[in-house]
């Protein structure tokens, strides 16, 4: 179901692996490994693009409009 806690929850989602890509980029510099933490940290990244892409298209789409009338920012 579409609602404003499913669109606050993709952006806190997508707030939440920007960070944790950026921090996991920090640790791969200082690692004994650091190309496959540095490609996990990327995998995070991307996927916080993707989760506020998916959240931005939903909020624009005409056919969810209804759900989002009643939302209190």
């Amino acid at each position: 179901m579409i609602s404003c806690t499913t669109l606050r929850s993709t952006v806190v989602l997508s707030a939440g692996l920007l960070l944790s890509g950026i921090l996991l980029l920090l640790i791969a510099e200082g690692a004994a490994r650091p190309v496959p933490t540095a490609h996990i940290a990327l995998l995070a990244v991307l996927g916080g693009a993707v989760a506020l892409g998916f959240g931005f298209a939903l909020a624009v789409s005409p056919w969810s409009r209804h759900y989002f009338d009643n939302c209190e920012h």
